[in-house]
């Protein structure tokens, strides 16, 4: 598999089913040991799941901004997946400063959460570790629990409404990308960079580069290894963790 064109994200992740469902497509080593595998098919679950909610709780579609105020995380891939199979913009902030506007927000800070909350926003709070059922007994009222109300929804996912070329896809420090350019990007990337075909890509997972080290690597018919905290590995560590799990060089 190559980075030939795919029109769209839900595309792209029908091809990855199709290809091999059971195959690992995103690992995620966390920071209290935790490592979560999602193959294809859970992949696609876990994102139709989320953009059910997104469109059925949230009115999402093109035309949508959806703040994803999350840190490197298997849960950040499957909301920007998500966000993007139903044609929505995905907003990611730089470090440091408030929350940009938007029509959704999606984060952990129960405060931010609260604020986004009071200006109209649907507030959506995430729990991070891997086996959380629900927030807990912080969630401000008026903010939706992602974790059950993912689960509350369905494993198949069908965009009533498709964006047009034009609308926009990815918000992010750097400029904004349209839906017509989203994986075009992604295909470039992947070329630049010399991605083969079935790359297993180590990243530290910022969502900022979601394009370079998210899309084009799956674009490649492969998959990402996220590590929380990539940067502090002992070089032992590090090449342990690359034999391991297969990390192409």
């Amino acid at each position: 598999m190559t980075d030939s064109p795919v029109p769209d994200v839900p595309a792209l992740l029908r091809r990855l089913l199709t290809a091999d469902p059971g195959r690992p497509r995103v690992t995620w080593y966390g920071p209290d040991g935790e490592r979560v595998e999602l193959s294809a098919k859970v992949l696609d679950n876990w994102v139709a799941k989320t953009a059910n909610l997104l469109v059925d709780e949230a009115d999402a579609g093109p035309g949508s901004r959806v703040v994803l105020a999350l840190p490197p995380h298997w849960r950040t891939v499957t909301w920007l997946l998500a966000t993007w199979s139903t044609g929505a913009c995905a907003v990611v902030a730089g470090p440091g400063g408030g929350l940009p506007a938007g029509d959704i927000v999606v984060g952990t800070d129960a405060d931010a959460l609260a604020a986004a909350e009071a200006t109209g926003s649907t507030a959506v709070a995430v729990a991070l570790p891997a086996l959380a059922l629900g927030y807990g007994p912080g969630l401000p009222p008026g903010v939706l629990d992602a974790a059950p109300a993912v689960r509350s929804h369905g494993d198949v996912f069908v965009p009533f409404v498709r964006p047009v070329s034009q609308d926009p896809a990815f918000d992010a420090p750097g400029g904004v990308l349209a839906h017509g350019e989203l994986l075009a990007a992604a295909g470039r990337a992947a070329r630049a960079a010399g991605l083969p075909d079935g790359v297993r890509l180590l990243t530290d997972g910022d969502p900022r580069r979601a394009v370079t080290d998210l899309l084009a690597p799956l674009l490649r018919g492969g998959s990402v290894l996220l590590h929380h905290d990539l940067p502090s590995l002992p070089p032992e560590a590090l090449a342990r963790l690359r034999t391991q799990e297969s990390v192409t060089p």
